[in-house]
């Protein structure tokens, strides 16, 4: 299983689903969350605590690690 953490101003919200199943409900439903909001300029980083492995940022949908983040667009104003 591999998450998608949305942070936004209601705190964050989680999505879990399973890459092996492509086609599932939750697959399809992460993905187009992953291209709705990187679309409008979110960042999206692999977060690697459990592994070791340092976080990176991520730009496609099938690069996603076990843990993932995504933060949306900050503007200043």
């Amino acid at each position: 299983m591999k998450t998608l953490r949305v942070m936004d101003s209601s705190g964050d919200s989680v999505v879990e689903f399973d890459e092996a199943q492509a086609t599932s409900a939750a697959t399809l439903e992460a993905e187009a969350l992953f291209n709705r909001l990187t679309t409008k300029g979110a960042a999206v980083f692999a977060i690697g605590r459990g592994v070791g492995a340092p976080d990176k940022r991520v730009t496609n949908f099938n690069d996603l690690e076990q843990d993932n983040l995504i933060v949306p667009k900050i503007a200043g104003g």
